[in-house]
């Protein structure tokens, strides 16, 4: 069940027995999209929470309040249950080839450039989190509310530097060189070849593609 903002979200709780622990979003989302290869998950994502997860680290986590547990803890009971939306990208590969990853925080493509200095050709950002590293690309983004927050854009050098400053506290948006939107499912057509990055991960290059989110899709403990 999505929530809206400012709603109670969360409950106290032991990670299940035999469930993971991860440090960061990169190696969880590995993890959830070898489950939703191997298992029936992957044809029907909408049946509600079917992974459930411990994390420590990472941009999602910092979205939910960067709490200190250890894995103990967590196995414990000292932690919060909290139900999380997934994000799905799939496309075709420059060269050839189908793919679909997922991401638990956020995805960015861009044109032309290895992933890196954001918007210095035209990129897309999309947000299941609030975090990337220390920016708060997704200021309006909530990990449960069944939309993902997109923006899609390109911003010339003094532009950019401006952004940058501002990046930490999510200020840098609205901006008018920026689109910005909310979606539970969107299209993508890049001009040039766009290098894909899911929380973290590079995962090729593509010239099309399309993402959805799965809402309730992860039973995530922090």
């Amino acid at each position: 069940m999505t929530v809206r903002r400012g709603e109670d979200w969360g409950e106290p709780g032991a990670l299940a027995d035999g469930c993971p622990v991860f440090a960061e979003d990169r190696a969880a989302a590995r993890f959830v999209r070898d489950r939703l290869a191997e298992t029936a998950d992957a044809r029907v994502p909408d049946a509600g929470p079917t992974i459930e997860l411990g994390l420590l680290g990472g941009d999602l986590h910092a979205s939910l309040g960067s709490p200190r547990h250890s894995e103990r803890d967590l196995r414990a009971g000292s932690g919060t249950r909290f139900t999380i939306d997934l994000g799905l990208v799939r496309g075709e590969r420059v060269g050839g080839g189908e793919f679909e990853e997922c991401f638990l925080a956020h995805l960015v493509a861009m044109e032309r450039r290895r992933v890196g200095t954001l918007f210095s050709a035209r990129t897309v950002v999309v947000m299941n989190a609030t975090h990337r590293g220390d920016q708060d690309l997704g200021p309006r983004a909530h990990p449960n509310d069944g939309l993902l927050d997109v923006t899609d854009g390109q911003l010339l050098w003094a532009e950019r530097m401006r952004a940058r400053k501002r990046m930490r506290t999510g200020s840098h948006l609205p901006h008018p060189m920026l689109a910005t939107s909310r979606a539970r499912s969107i299209e993508f057509r890049f001009s040039r070849p766009a290098s894909l990055e899911v929380d973290g991960m590079p995962v090729g290059s593509a010239t099309e593609m399309g993402v959805r989110c799965v809402p309730d899709a992860l039973v995530v403990v922090v």
